[in-house]
């Protein structure tokens, strides 16, 4: 009989040991703690939960009152709904996420985690542990995605109200690049964006006419929107997006068919013209310039470019063009809404 007084007390301290282990566990991992004794109807409440809440330690009444009236008015049902499931053994634990009031009056977001530890001899639950942690933070991120993505969404509305009239001739000159380009990899050969050929694939065309066949010309043009970080500093990248979305069509309705155009890389376009002449080429470019000058984008945005021409005679490197026409691009960036020619 002694042995098993002996043997039931270190089983008791090992009981009492591990609960301890358990409750410093909660502490470490948990912003507050709960334990409900429902047979007393005695909820006990850490220090740190009291801390979290800016009360006194052990300042409120340990019931289960004191939880309910602390809830927010329109998480109430829902909290006391998620509880009562639990309790009637619908859910594998209690967890909800709700508004709790601070001791001066201001409401957190807590996630509130609970299930039963104990049991009496007939398997009735009668103590149950919990946890709340602090997740203000994490909502209020939450909220702030959600109104940035409303706000996106506004304007993406706005926009397309603004742009009805030209998103219908951009969308087929749109599907029409997208026919003539899927017989190849749209990603190595187009620019995401805009839909025309990237730079890569643009130097991939040309370099099979590195060297002008006899009695053929050239011109190469290159194409810099002026002040255009002013758009996107002013308006957003998004309306950044849709103006250099808008600059293809523009431009090639200026262009012949046998002319290539391409983003050369982020504001800048380049322009591969076959068979013309020095002087046409000027005379396109400047056609160019005025539509750009001319044009009115989505905000009533109005924007000019600076263009650089350098022509290619028979036997020259193209590469070497477009070389010359970037120095010329450098020298009209220095006036802006100019054309200048090698």
């Amino acid at each position: 009989m002694t042995d098993a007084n002996s043997e039931l007390r270190q089983e008791l301290e090992r009981l009492r040991s591990l609960e301890k282990t358990l409750h410093m566990a909660l502490d470490m991992v948990s912003d507050g703690i709960w334990d409900w004794d429902r047979v007393t109807g005695v909820v006990k409440r850490n220090a740190h939960w009291y801390r979290m809440l800016g009360y006194e330690p052990f300042s409120l009444p340990e019931t289960v009152d004191t939880w309910l009236q602390l809830i927010h008015p329109d998480d109430y049902d829902g909290t006391v709904s998620r509880m009562q499931r639990y309790l009637d053994g619908q859910a594998e634990l209690f967890s909800a996420r709700y508004r709790f009031k601070k001791a001066d009056g201001h409401y957190i977001w807590l996630h509130d985690r609970a299930k039963f530890v104990a049991f009496d001899g007939q398997g009735n639950p009668i103590r149950m542990l919990g946890a709340h942690h602090d997740i203000q933070q994490q909502v209020q991120a939450e909220q702030e995605q959600r109104n940035y993505q409303a706000r996106l969404e506004q304007l993406n509305r706005e926009l397309e109200a603004k742009v009805e009239a030209r998103t219908r001739e951009l969308a087929e000159a749109n599907a029409a690049l997208t026919r003539q380009v899927s017989l190849y990899s749209r990603q190595a050969q187009t620019d995401y964006l805009t839909g025309l050929f990237n730079r890569r694939y643009f130097e991939h065309l040309i370099g099979e006419h590195r060297i002008m066949p006899p009695r053929q010309e050239c011109a190469i043009v290159l194409l810099d929107l002026d002040r255009f970080k002013e758009v996107n500093d002013r308006y957003g990248h998004p309306v950044g997006d849709l103006v250099l979305q808008a600059i293809p069509s523009l431009l090639k309705s200026h262009l012949r068919n046998q002319d290539v155009l391409a983003r050369w890389g982020g504001e800048e376009f380049i322009v591969w013209l076959p068979e013309t002449s020095k002087t046409n080429a000027l005379q396109i470019s400047e056609r160019l310039r005025l539509a750009l000058e001319q044009a009115r984008f989505c905000h009533d945005i109005r924007l000019t470019g600076s263009f650089g021409i350098a022509d290619c005679r028979p036997g020259d490197d193209i590469h070497h063009a477009i070389e010359k026409a970037d120095s010329c691009l450098y020298l009209a960036k220095q006036m802006r809404n100019r054309v200048i020619c090698t």
